[in-house]
């Protein structure tokens, strides 16, 4: 099996294990083992719990993590923001913004061991709202989405897809893109869902498809381009509805995370 082939099954299964525990709305329970970790420290990744614009060229990311630790926020290659937690894990950051917004990588260092977020932190310029974590070959998640049934989709180079969004909580959802039913899932207690697919490798061309979630008898449509990702760098790209973000994935090639 090639690298890339290799890399999309394990994309396509992710997508698929996340869209089932979305479809459950079931959250996990904490295990003896669980327990263990919390008591020696190990459960606290640093958590995002707010996101301000502060002037046009700054933001202030508020969180969480275990007590008197150093949050350290990387972004531009080998420049990084680093704060320290307070007795009760909260911490404070200032983080500069770019003229499209800024992409971050957010870790937690304690006793000589680094936890890292679930997924690169990307706020866009102007709106701290659409703030989002995405994560590598699975479905992004917004931070603090209102109802906005389609906010977040991501695809790869092999053309897996996922979809996030936000409607009334446990409502069935149905996916269609480009005149196909493609998904049907339930959202969370919170309204919160995902779900994944696959459309064709994108090209260099942009290709045009129509998104449509159906929700609590409702339709929402979302119009969007897919085109193939050039260069192997971070790209952050402002379009008509939104932002593009093209993002270096952990183990080599890259995600595109679009953001409404």
């Amino acid at each position: 099996m090639s690298p890339i082939r290799a890399r999309y099954v394990l994309y396509v299964v992710s997508f698929a294990l996340l869209a089932i525990v979305a479809g459950c709305g079931e959250k996990p329970k904490a295990t003896e083992a669980t327990s263990a970790l919390e008591a020696a420290g190990y459960w606290r990744a640093p958590e995002i719990t707010g996101v301000d614009q502060a002037g046009s060229n700054m933001f202030v990311v508020t969180g969480q993590t275990i007590p008197n630790a150093r949050v350290r926020f990387s972004y531009a290659g080998n420049r990084a923001v680093g704060v320290t937690s307070d007795s009760k894990g909260r911490f404070r950051a200032e983080l500069p913004s770019g003229p499209d917004g800024g992409l971050f990588d957010l870790s937690t260092e304690d006793s000589g061991r680094s936890m890292h977020a679930d997924g690169r932190l990307f706020i866009p310029a102007g709106a701290p709202d659409k703030a989002v974590l995405m994560r590598p070959g699975a479905p992004s998640l917004a931070l603090f989405n209102d109802l906005t049934p389609v906010a977040v989709i991501d695809y790869d180079r092999a053309g897996a897809l996922a979809i996030a969004g936000r409607v009334a909580p446990t409502t069935p959802v149905e996916v269609v893109l480009n005149g196909e039913i493609r998904a049907r899932t339930i959202s969370d207690d919170r309204g919160f869902y995902t779900a994944t697919t696959q459309i064709e490798p994108p090209t260099e061309s942009e290709t045009a498809n129509t998104l449509s979630v159906v929700a609590g008898g409702k339709e929402n449509v979302r119009n969007f381009t897919d085109s193939r990702i050039t260069g192997d760098s971070d790209r952050i790209a402002r379009f008509e509805d939104g932002w593009r973000v093209d993002w270096v994935l952990p183990g080599g090639g890259m995600q595109t995370t679009l953001v409404f």
